[in-house]
């Protein structure tokens, strides 16, 4: 009886052996004959976790909102001489608690709706470049050149014609010819002639009219 039980025993084992080496065996034979599938699942499972990551990222990202603790940082810029100016100071009160989306509105509406002193200083546009909770960076192009309302005297056709500063826009049409001036003037106004004043082209006028 007990010879009978180690002989089961002694073949029960013998089994599991047999069986454990089966599994590996297979497991061996796969991996030799599926390695790109198996790399391939791994690289997935990376790629996964990988967007995952991504994802709370441009998450948290996207949740960024100023404080009042935000410092501004505003950098002036003068396109009459390429002049830069910065400056930090506390956030304006208008522009706490936004997200970028939201600041880069608000300073559109603003660059529509200009202030009285921005207009004064000449004020073109601005455009957000840092965006973060500790500081945000706006850069502001100013052009400080100073408006002249002049005008031109301009000959057209032999026909002289008044024009306004920019030389494009027509003011009025004279009876003058151009062989009515003096050679001299002839020349300045070929070139065309600047006047400052509305009184100085009436003067002009007048000294060469018959």
């Amino acid at each position: 009886m007990r010879k009978g039980y180690k002989i089961g025993l002694f073949f029960a084992l013998l089994l599991i052996v047999i069986f454990i080496a089966l599994l590996m065996w297979r497991r061996y034979i796969w991996r030799e004959q599926f390695p790109d599938k198996l790399m391939e699942q791994n690289t997935e499972q990376q790629t996964q976790d990988g967007e995952g990551g991504n994802a709370i990222s441009s998450s948290q990202k996207n949740n960024i909102r100023t404080t009042c603790n935000t410092v501004c940082i505003y950098e002036d810029i003068d396109k009459k001489d390429g002049t830069v100016v910065i400056t930090e100071e506390k956030i304006p009160g208008k522009y706490i608690d936004m997200t970028r989306s939201e600041l880069e509105r608000a300073l559109y509406d603003d660059s529509v709706q200009l202030s009285l002193d921005d207009k004064k200083r000449g004020f073109q546009t601005q455009h957000l470049e840092l965006f973060s909770e500790d500081r945000i960076k706006i850069v502001r192009i100013y052009d400080t050149t100073e408006e002249r309302n002049g005008y031109y005297i301009m000959a057209v056709k032999h026909e002289i014609w008044i024009f306004k500063e920019d030389k494009e826009t027509l003011y009025f049409k004279t009876d003058l010819l151009l062989e009515d001036l003096p050679e001299k003037v002839q020349s300045e106004v070929i070139k065309g002639k600047y006047m400052d004043s509305e009184v100085k082209i009436y003067h002009f006028l007048e000294s060469y009219s018959s």
